[in-house]
């Protein structure tokens, strides 16, 4: 059940140690300054959103959020947060503060994005109300990373030379708070302790009947990467068998190269589950251009890691995830009233964006939608044997429920602020609930999705 309400309200009405999960995918405040306050907490210079799309919570609100939620997880549970780099800090500083401990990060790798950043050159000659020559224009078309998806990321811009001396000697250089292409989210792991400062001693009390811990283990099975090649069994030398030997013949536990030339070797099967999971997920593409750049067909980059593609293309956490298509964004939202939407960055002009996405009709208006099997491969890993209880305190059109719901997840609650966002969410997870995901963890594509996308094309 999601509600209608502000996050850190709805987390002060929940109670003690209610939660094995908290998973949220917040306003990341992409255009706000991280300052320290006189008092020495964090806060944001001015909190303000890159996109103008969300309220943008202050340092203030994170201190309680993070209060609030390590109040309301069991020992041991886990705050899964998404985040962008430059904008960590914040969150780290006040998950730490309230006593959460700082657990390996995962990441999300995708190649459909666009560099934000304003050219110093063409800058120089507005400044000097210099005129520039045009000379040319280039045309823009972003990349497609699934059905559908950037279709109408569409767009031309002049191509100047420059008109001062100045502005010749900065020709090529751009600056701003994020001046790189971006390929990278962050999904931080913050961990409540264990009551009984051991996860095994924890299980132990949770079995026994503790219901204010659990099992926070990760499923390493459950989200191993799958593979079709066939791993030749390896093995290694049996160090312990050494150290014994040594410790019997001159006391003391040392290693020769002699003696490690000469050991024994332990042999290893193929786990036929697959490959151990890493903590980076990533598109097709990105695995592509790293297994060439790797330079080996047999031990190529993308072997290691997980990969989520959506729908009918679902891909491999380094899994494979793209960013979400015009199916996967629109389906089941037929009933809903479609609506213009404006696209993603109002100030793309102020910052020299070379193309900005045109207007479009969609029935599903959230701008930053992750992909279903995104959360679906990440929750798989944080899902016990045991009943587990999640909830989503930014819930938005509730990507990240349906993927937590696939994963097992069927005990949640959450909240988002925007009712429009609740309605679309409530309308996608009736339709994909019982979509089943295929052994690879992608979503079985219907024909509701093509009837999704030809109701948009003739609206």
């Amino acid at each position: 059940m999601i509600t209608t309400k502000d996050s850190l309200e709805f987390l002060k009405e929940q109670k003690d140690y209610a939660f094995d999960i908290n998973y949220s995918d917040p306003p990341y405040a992409l255009g706000s300054e991280i300052i320290i306050r006189p008092d020495g907490k964090y806060d944001y210079k001015k909190a303000t959103d890159f996109m103008n799309k969300w309220q943008m919570p202050t340092g203030e609100y994170w201190e309680k959020w993070f209060e609030e939620s390590f109040r309301t997880l069991k020992h041991g549970g886990y705050c899964i947060m998404y985040g962008m780099d430059r904008q960590l800090p914040m969150f780290q500083y006040y998950a730490i503060k309230s006593g959460f401990q700082v657990r390996q990060s995962m990441y999300w790798y995708f190649i459909s994005s666009f560099p934000k950043a304003t050219d110093l050159s063409k800058m120089i000659d507005k400044n000097a109300k210099a005129e520039r020559k045009v000379v040319g224009k280039k045309i823009f078309k972003a990349s497609n990373s699934g059905e559908g998806y950037n279709d109408f990321a569409i767009g031309e811009q002049n191509i100047t030379i420059p008109a001062t001396d100045l502005a010749k000697k900065y020709e090529g250089y751009k600056y701003s708070i994020a001046p790189l292409k971006q390929t990278c989210e962050t999904i931080m792991v913050f961990q409540k302790p264990y009551k009984t400062g051991s996860c095994m001693h924890d299980v132990l009390a949770y079995e026994n009947g503790d219901d204010t811990c659990g099992c926070f283990a990760l499923n390493i099975d459950a989200g191993r990467v799958e593979t079709d090649d066939v791993i030749k069994p390896t093995s290694t030398r049996d160090f312990k068998d050494v150290r014994k030997l040594t410790k019997e013949i001159i006391g003391v536990d040392l290693i020769s190269v002699e003696q490690v030339t000469n050991a024994k070797r332990i042999d290893y099967e193929q786990n036929l589950q697959g490959r151990f999971p890493s903590q980076t997920f990533c598109d097709s593409e990105v695995a592509k251009i790293l297994d060439e750049q790797s330079d080996s067909k047999d031990s190529g980059c993308s072997k290691i890691l997980h990969k989520c593609d959506y729908e009918n293309d679902e891909m491999d956490l380094y899994v494979y995830e793209p960013k979400v298509s015009k199916s996967e964004r629109n389906v089941g939202c037929e009933e809903l009233e479609i609506k213009k939407f404006e696209g993603r960055d109002s100030g793309q002009d102020d910052r020299s964006v070379p193309y900005k996405k045109k207007p479009e009709m969609l029935s599903n208006t959230h701008p930053t939608l992750k992909p279903i099997s995104l959360s679906y491969r990440i929750l798989k890993l944080f899902k016990s044997p045991n009943e587990q209880k999640i909830i989503y305190p930014f819930a938005g059109v509730q990507s990240e429920v349906i993927g937590g719901y696939k994963a097992g997840f069927i005990d949640y609650v959450g909240c988002e602020l925007s009712e429009e966002y609740v309605n679309i969410g409530n309308a996608r997870f009736e339709h994909w609930k019982n979509k089943p995901f295929d052994k690879k963890g992608k979503l079985e594509k219907t024909k509701d999705v093509k009837k999704s996308n030809e109701q948009l094309k003739n609206f």
